[in-house]
């Protein structure tokens, strides 16, 4: 199982760049589907059938939505300014990681 796990994934990824390197519109279109969420859902089903599991995961999911927004504005700024593609990627998982670390404080405390 875990086998098919990488491979699919890896085609997955390799179908990913290869679209975005004919057409980055509809590159980044497809890299924002849930489909990673989706075989997610799919290998945890086969693995444990745990409903509880899936639901808890689909919520978690589902708060990751604003940190990948806030990620993918920040890249996208700092490429458009020309910081650079590794500064651009390391000042973006920081905001990312500070901008979880304050999310996952408040969701603490609800």
């Amino acid at each position: 199982m875990l086998f098919l796990k990488i491979i699919t994934s890896a085609l997955t990824i390799i179908l990913i760049t290869e679209i975005a390197k004919k057409n980055s519109l509809l590159g980044g279109m497809v890299a924002v589907l849930p489909v990673n969420i989706l075989l997610s859902l799919i290998w945890i089903y086969l693995e444990n059938k745990n409903i509880e599991l899936l639901t808890g995961f689909t919520k978690s999911a589902f708060l990751g939505i604003i940190p990948t927004m806030i990620f993918l504005l920040c890249i996208t700024y700092l490429l458009s300014k020309n910081s650079g593609f590794v500064l651009s990627v390391f000042v973006s998982i920081f905001i990312l990681t500070i901008f979880v670390l304050v999310q996952q404080k408040i969701i603490s405390h609800v």
